[in-house]
């Protein structure tokens, strides 16, 4: 038993390749601009989010071809969608459950709601744990730049381009 346990921590050690590794508390920058791929299933969606604010965004659909040039404009509980010339708004609560807009910019302005706990490792660092009910996993890089989101099995986040917004003090 003693040997399947050394065996089991030894393995942990070199799977996670993080531990022993420092931590800290880090918080994310508030307002960034960002290409990314988001992901759910079998289907990819290329974005440029804007964050200006906490609840106030900016994310354009470039992929697929069904949803490409789709403008969503998220501030003060209203949302307007916008294509082509057309324009509708609504209140941000009504979002479809579903909608991948909806369920990305909610996830991401939890998760910069406050610092979060952070492992460095040698090439990355990594932080896990939940958003409400739903686990997380962040990868970043060693300037603490969001790279990837993975949430509880059901979306990822990709960030191709991760650019901070200075904001003025």
């Amino acid at each position: 038993m003693k040997r399947f346990f050394a065996i089991f921590a030894v393995l942990a050690l070199l799977l996670t390749g993080c531990a022993g590794s420092p931590s800290s508390s880090v918080a994310l920058p508030p307002c960034f601009n960002s290409e990314a791929e988001i992901t759910v299933g079998d289907t990819a969606y290329g974005v440029y989010l804007t964050r200006y604010a906490p609840g106030c965004w900016q994310v354009e659909l470039n992929q697929p071809a069904a949803v490409k040039g789709l403008l969503f404009t998220v501030k003060d509980g209203g949302t307007e969608v916008s294509y082509d010339g057309l324009r509708f708004t609504f209140d941000t609560s009504r979002f479809p459950v579903g909608s991948v807009v909806a369920a990305s910019i909610d996830s991401l302005d939890r998760l910069f709601a406050s610092p979060i706990e952070v492992i460095e490792g040698e090439e990355q660092c990594l932080a896990a744990g939940k958003i409400g009910e739903e686990s997380f996993t962040l990868s970043l890089s060693k300037t603490m730049i969001p790279q990837k989101l993975e949430l509880a099995d059901k979306m990822t986040i990709e960030f191709l381009s991760f650019d901070v917004i200075q904001t003025e003090s």
